[in-house]
């Protein structure tokens, strides 16, 4: 029997958001820059146009992946077989994805990609550590990777909605590579915490869910400096977390300013939001009441974001107080997706003590 959500059933939300992706050539960018391939996608694309499609394919192609990661692990190829396997672990990741109800079928395919993850961690020379953090009896799903170097100090990563810390490991691995510390844990409507904890997101568990993790950070690691990085909505809790005390330095990459519950969003995708969100017409971004309060900042903004409007960000960002960068990639959207990488490394630069005007 279908099974409804509000007054859109289970499979139309499915075959719109497919729908979406097949027509929207903008959607792969936040999946091709997070690790899917794009040779795959435009060889593949016409297959996934329906439900079945959409799993059997990438599905796949992630146990092509596991199975690469199998014979490098037998052949003594450690860095291949983590490779390999967080490959997999993404491809199953975009599967549980397309699901939007917090349970079945998406709960299982996201088990599929913890699990390659896990087998990329035993691999991995760093030590990664999974916890699971109790924050006002919440369960919050997490892991810490310690480079096997020396270590420059805690970066903690702060996701989107609708993302998981898995789909996010290619900030861990260049954070990681840079020398840092890298703490990543789901927030509420995210990964594990969703999905195997139950916990809808609101403003106020995102709001214990940042303190906690940032004195969590600092009771692990007390010698070390804290730093967050966070990208649109993430970017936003990262911006309002940076007022902890206890943390360093802040980047920030596409954050919106404020929350707009009159924004026409597609019937379809309010009602995934709605499996994620305690209450959608509410939403569960910070208020910024205290914005001066925001300091030791880069604000890196795409000129072509039609999310993001450039100039009610800056308007929050000229509230907060010195040191602070705006950093416009005028050919980018929403995320600057092909700038990451770019963006990750000066971020480190600055985390490692250099100017934060001469990254």
């Amino acid at each position: 029997m279908e099974k409804s959500l509000g007054k859109m059933s289970t499979d139309v939300i499915i075959e719109k958001t497919i729908f979406t992706s097949v027509m929207d050539n903008g959607f792969w960018d936040r999946w091709i820059v997070h690790g899917i391939d794009e040779a795959f996608i435009k060889e593949n694309k016409t297959k996934m146009i329906n439900v079945d499609g959409w799993t059997k394919t990438l599905s796949d192609k992630a146990e092509e992946y596991s199975k690469l990661a199998e014979k490098f692990e037998e052949a003594g190829d450690k860095l291949q077989a983590e490779q390999n396997y967080r490959k997999a672990g993404i491809y199953y990741n975009l599967v549980q994805w397309v699901f939007p109800e917090p349970a079945g079928k998406r709960a299982e395919w996201y088990e599929r990609c913890l699990e390659a993850f896990r087998f990329a961690d035993l691999a991995s020379e760093d030590e990664i550590i999974h916890h699971t953090l109790t924050i006002n009896e919440k369960n919050y799903g997490g892991r810490i990777r310690i480079p096997n170097r020396e270590v420059e100090g805690v970066v903690i990563l702060v996701m989107p909605t609708d993302s998981t810390k898995e789909e996010f490991y290619l900030y861990e691995q260049d954070f990681a590579e840079e020398g840092f510390v890298v703490i990543s844990f789901d927030g509420t409507g995210q990964g594990e915490t969703l999905l195997i904890h139950g916990h809808k997101a609101d403003i106020e568990t995102w709001e214990q869910f940042m303190n906690g993790v940032v004195h969590f950070a600092s009771a692990q690691f007390p010698n070390l400096s804290i730093n967050l990085f966070g990208t649109s909505s993430g970017g936003a809790w990262a911006m309002e977390g940076s007022r902890n005390s206890l943390v360093s330095k802040t980047a920030v990459v596409s954050p919106p300013p404020k929350f707009k519950n009159n924004v026409r969003l597609p019937d379809y995708f309010r009602e995934r939001m709605n499996n994620m969100l305690v209450d959608f017409d509410k939403g569960s971004l910070p208020l910024f009441q205290h914005a001066e309060e925001i300091d030791d900042i880069v604000v890196f903004h795409g000129g072509k974001d039609l999310l993001v409007i450039e100039d009610e960000l800056k308007e929050l960002f000229n509230q907060f107080s010195p040191e602070k960068r705006f950093i416009t990639y005028e050919e980018e959207a929403h995320c600057c997706n092909y700038k990451l990488g770019e963006i990750r490394h000066r971020t480190a630069e600055w985390f490692k003590g250099r100017n934060i005007h001469e990254i």
